[in-house]
């Protein structure tokens, strides 16, 4: 996955647009958190050239709701072509379909709908499988539409997948892609910190534990 972390004007300007339409709010105040591409290897592994896909992609947040915007475009690259079960090309050329992002919509704050809806398309939200956008097919050199939605999460590297014909598709972020940045959601305590809870509850019954183990082993003698 690149990331570009500095302000990119054009794009940062469409992302404040993009938050307008989704809060209905003209009173926003944002900031870009990142951009970048994410490959998306297809069906045999390949992440270059004209069969593998590309995402690009940006977060955006809200500082006076403290809402994020995920924002994605699927860019099918000139060239890609259906496949043989072979890995060998064809004469036909292959398009793009669907784009599914994997999370869990639950979540408090994960997914605040609605998101956007392509076009003579569809946003399937999926609860704990995330979600899936269906559009028009997206045919090789061109682009699909610009799919969002908002969060109250901030976020992280997550999975995500496209389809189109077999094979190439589908195509995805596993095992050989890259990761997208999807809602994070809350951490819970790690087994680490409970190990060291634990043990601050046992500090004060150390020297009792000490003795006891002490007769232990003189009783086994």
């Amino acid at each position: 996955m690149k990331k570009n972390e500095k302000p990119i004007v054009a794009l940062a300007a469409g992302a404040i647009l993009l938050i307008g339409v989704l809060s209905q709010t003209a009173q926003a105040q944002s900031i870009l958190v990142e951009s970048g591409t994410s490959i998306l290897a297809n069906v045999f592994g390949t992440t270059t050239g004209s069969e593998a896909l590309t995402v690009s992609w940006f977060v955006v947040e809200n500082t006076t709701s403290d809402i994020y915007t995920y924002a994605y475009n699927v860019n099918n690259p000139a060239g890609d072509v259906v496949l043989n079960n072979n890995d060998t090309p064809t004469a036909t050329p292959e398009t793009v379909v669907n784009f599914a992002l994997s999370f869990n919509t639950t979540l408090p704050g994960a997914f605040i709908p609605p998101g956007t809806v392509p076009v003579g398309g569809s946003l399937q939200n999926n609860g704990a499988n995330g979600l899936a956008w269906a559009f028009d097919p997206v045919l090789p050199g061109t682009s699909s539409p610009l799919l969002a939605f908002q969060s109250t999460l901030a976020p992280a590297n997550g999975n995500a997948s496209a389809t189109g014909g077999i094979p190439p598709g589908p195509w995805s972020t596993v095992p050989f892609g890259q990761s997208v940045p999807l809602p994070r959601p809350t951490p819970e305590p790690t087994t680490t910190a409970l190990f060291a809870l634990s043990l601050l509850f046992l500090l004060p019954f150390r020297s009792t534990l000490r003795r006891f183990l002490g007769r232990r082993e003189e009783f086994s003698l």
